[in-house]
Parts: C-alpha cells; structure tokens; sequence
C-alpha cells in the first residue's frame, strides 16, 4: 500500500479548483459588433440626452448604476422626458463590481443613446459603448458626435470572426439625419 508521500494525487479538491482557476477564461466582454445600421434598427429608442444623476441598485446578484437622462430631443421610441438608463457596476454597500466595456457617464455632459429596453422594462445602452456617442464641440461650437473604438473583443455578426472595432466620428447634424433616415448611406 502506498504512503500518502507517495501518491500521485495528494488533495483532489485542490487540484480541481486549481485546474478550473487555469482553464477558465479571462474576464472581459464579448460584444458583436454593430453598424450604425444595426444600432438604428435594433434600439428601441434613440435620444440625446443629459445625465442628472446616478443611483446603485441590485438585480439578483448584478450591482447596476442606474442613471437618470433628461430627454433633450428623442427620434426613436415612445416620447419620454426622462430616462433611467442601466449600466452593470457599480458600487453598492462597499460592494464594487465593474464590467469590460461597460459604459461610463458624468453627470452634467450630453449624449446620444441608443438605447434597447429589455422584457423586464429596464432600459440599456444598445452594445455597451456602441450605443454611446459623446458630444463635444468642434472649432465653430457645433456639436460633433464621437464614439471612441471600444478595448473589447469583437466579433463579426454571421461569422463570430474577431474584428477590432472603429472610432465613429461625425456632425451631430449629420448623425441625426442618418438616424431619421433609419440607415447611413
């Protein structure tokens, strides 16, 4: 019989949890990756809008930040005056929790949201940051519509290939038409 010294398997329960610790991927976000045209088609709304706040909630074991969006102008989707949009993270009773490619806001600044509100009536940003366009001015003080490239994987529709996102940067004016429009040109 041999001794515990010579056994080749010394604690099971280790070595499972040491081997599903080696095995298991990663954390990040693995997003599809969408087209304008995809955006305009599969959000249920779509507004410009000002964050006037935040709040920390819990969904079963998911820490959310809820933020509240007071309406400027709305081109998709039932009229509203505000809108509570959900992102996952936050921090909830000391408790952090924080996502890949989750998007972030400052209350205060404007932004146009594609937003996708799911069954159970909570409202997110249509492909995490894909859904966000940040406002900034150009030289003549008019608004420009920028979404930056998200760190994320990306994989094509159809194809599930890997695919490195790209920045999106165009006249607020212009984005606008194209959403009215219902796809860019």
């Amino acid at each position: 019989m041999p001794s515990a010294s010579q056994s080749p398997v010394r604690n099971p329960p280790r070595i499972a949890l040491c081997l599903a610790l080696c095995l298991a991927p990663a954390w990040s976000a693995t997003l599809e990756r969408l087209s304008l045209a995809d955006m305009i088609a599969k959000s249920t709304a779509i507004v410009r809008g000002q964050v006037s706040g935040s709040s920390a909630v819990r969904r079963g074991s998911l820490i959310c930040t809820d933020y509240r969006v007071h309406v400027l102008d709305q081109w998709k989707g039932a009229p509203q005056s505000t809108v509570t949009v959900s992102v996952p993270g936050g921090v909830l009773n000391g408790v952090r929790q924080s996502y890949a490619g989750a998007p972030e806001f400052t209350a205060g600044e404007q932004y146009v949201l594609f937003l996708w509100t799911s069954s159970k009536g909570v409202t997110y940003t249509l492909g995490f940051t894909q859904g966000v366009f940040h406002l900034p001015k150009d030289s003549h003080g008019d608004p420009i519509a920028v979404r930056d490239a998200t760190g994320e994987t990306m994989l094509e529709p159809g194809t599930g290939r890997p695919v490195k996102d790209e920045p999106m940067r165009m006249p607020l004016a212009k984005l606008i038409s194209l959403i009215r429009a219902g796809a860019p040109k």
